[in-house]
């Protein structure tokens, strides 16, 4: 199907852990997609503790569904926030910037509703999940 392209594919024998790995990168988008500004707002404090706290509340949950994370995911995530370019706008803003439904339930929502079912606190990602459903429920406000 990809024969041709740039496309790189990789078999992944994992893929619990490798979909936990990629929401504990996507989770703190959230934060981007609710104040309506690009990665530069997660970089500084107190935004770069609140997306923390989205990471660590997602890890809990990732070791609750048997996802075998890196070790250093916290500091992988950090890094990445930093290493970002200040204006690069993740799917979940860009969505909110064209009026068109977000990732919420798949991304944030997730965490919120595994981690009840395990018993784990998620404020973070539940705040997350609420400011931004009332901002999916008013797509004229940016």
């Amino acid at each position: 199907l990809f024969s041709g392209s740039r496309a790189q594919l990789h078999v992944l024998e994992d893929f619990l852990t490798a979909a936990w790995t990629k929401l504990c990168i996507n989770a703190p988008g959230a934060l981007s997609a609710i104040t309506g500004l690009p990665a530069f707002v997660l970089k500084r404090e107190p935004m770069l503790s609140a997306a923390l706290d989205t990471v660590h509340e997602c890890i809990a949950v990732a070791h609750a569904e048997g996802a075998r994370l890196a070790p250093d995911i916290l500091e992988q995530t950090t890094a990445r926030i930093h290493s970002a370019l200040d204006d690069s706008v993740n799917s979940m803003l860009a969505d909110r910037l064209a009026g068109r439904p977000m990732e919420i339930d798949a991304r944030n929502g997730a965490i919120v509703r595994l981690g009840a079912k395990h018993g784990i606190a998620t404020p973070a990602n539940r705040m997350a999940v609420a400011i931004l459903s009332a901002l999916q429920q008013q797509p004229s406000v940016k």
